[in-house]
């Protein structure tokens, strides 16, 4: 019986800090995320776990299966990640999106073409809340380097003209677009993609059981002892666990307030931008979201951030296939109709 015995444990995942220069006093923690594995001592399937940095965030692979299996699987999940990280680089000289965006290169690229016609969609749903050309904003508040700074209101207006997904020009095998100052980054829904690339490879090389982390972002394929994974949510302004969700074949992703930020005079300055204001979003300080396609789920936590919990519900409640927490500044947690039952515990 004691070879038997099922333990549960609770491991830590996506908590390594990347400390960023210029961020005083604080560390930056992409997500702080709990999950029950349940397992056998002496199992013939144990957990393998393999972490590396990429994306800018540090990628967590679990996967359940035999050694020679599990390994040969996440090795190649792993370099799709890395491909992908690749061409999605807006930073990298010699990526697409670079040379879109510096060089005025028109885009070819299937796979970003493919994912930019996501992006284009949930923007038009969102009415602008989610738009990859905030760029020039990103950029302007320094959130894309060390040098933070609080610009002020004409510079703001002055580019947010450079900002407008309309302003692209998106067909089956091109993009173009109207101004030669409109630049793409495809951050806000890089990562989904390559988890769905990376669940891909995993089930394609035999494993039925596996979670990703890629900085947050995370997928439960399948189930661990036969149970479905568990996913803790974190309090954005502790320690502690906000929810625990219990998720199986689906992708839970959280925007926060507390993920890349500067403070000036004791105010928060955060990353997550309104592309209709220029200025960071307020009326949240976390959103997660849980769909099957990571992809969107991945897109629709910074939409749903940015547009705030009574627009943001409601575009929730009309979709099928999502749900979502949101956070007040606050504290107060909002949930959407369908997900108690994906609930462990609720406050």
């Amino acid at each position: 019986m004691v070879l038997h015995q099922v333990i549960h444990s609770f491991f830590k995942i996506g908590i390594r800090a990347v400390t960023k220069p210029g961020i005083k006093g604080k560390t930056l923690i992409i997500l702080l995320l709990l999950f029950s594995v349940s397992c056998q001592i002496g199992s013939r399937d144990p957990i393998h776990e393999e972490t590396r940095f990429v994306m800018d965030t540090y990628c967590t692979i679990k996967a359940v299966g035999s050694v020679e299996t599990v390994k040969k699987a996440v090795e190649i999940a792993f370099e799709r990640i890395e491909d992908i990280d690749s061409v999605f680089d807006v930073y990298s000289a010699g990526s697409p999106l670079s040379k879109f965006n510096n060089e005025k290169v028109e885009l070819s690229n299937p796979e970003i073409i493919s994912v930019l016609k996501a992006a284009q969609e949930v923007s038009r749903k969102s009415k602008g809340s989610f738009d990859v050309t905030v760029l020039p904003l990103i950029k302007l508040w320094g959130f894309h380097s060390d040098s933070f700074n609080v610009p002020d209101s004409h510079t703001i207006v002055h580019y947010l003209e450079l900002v407008d997904y309309r302003g692209l020009k998106v067909e089956d095998s091109l993009v173009t677009k109207e101004s030669g100052e409109i630049a793409i980054d495809l951050g806000g829904i890089a990562k989904g993609y390559a988890i769905s690339e990376a669940v891909k490879a995993l089930k394609a090389n035999g494993i039925e059981s596996a979670l990703i982390d890629a900085g947050g972002d995370i997928y439960a394929l399948g189930e661990i002892d036969n149970r479905f994974w568990k996913i803790g949510v974190q309090n954005p302004r502790g320690d502690d666990l906000i929810e625990i969700l219990n998720i199986k074949n689906a992708a839970v992703v959280t925007s926060g307030d507390y993920e890349r930020f500067f403070e000036v005079d004791g105010v928060r300055y955060h990353h997550i931008l309104d592309p209709r204001t220029g200025y960071p979003s307020r009326s949240l300080i976390s959103v997660t979201v849980l769909m099957k396609d990571p992809i969107l789920a991945d897109a629709w936590s910074t939409a749903l951030f940015v547009m705030g919990p009574d627009e943001g519900m409601e575009i929730v409640e009309s979709t099928s296939d999502m749900e979502a927490i949101m956070i007040t500044p606050d504290l107060k947690l909002l949930y959407s109709s369908g997900i108690k039952e994906n609930l462990t515990f609720e406050r």
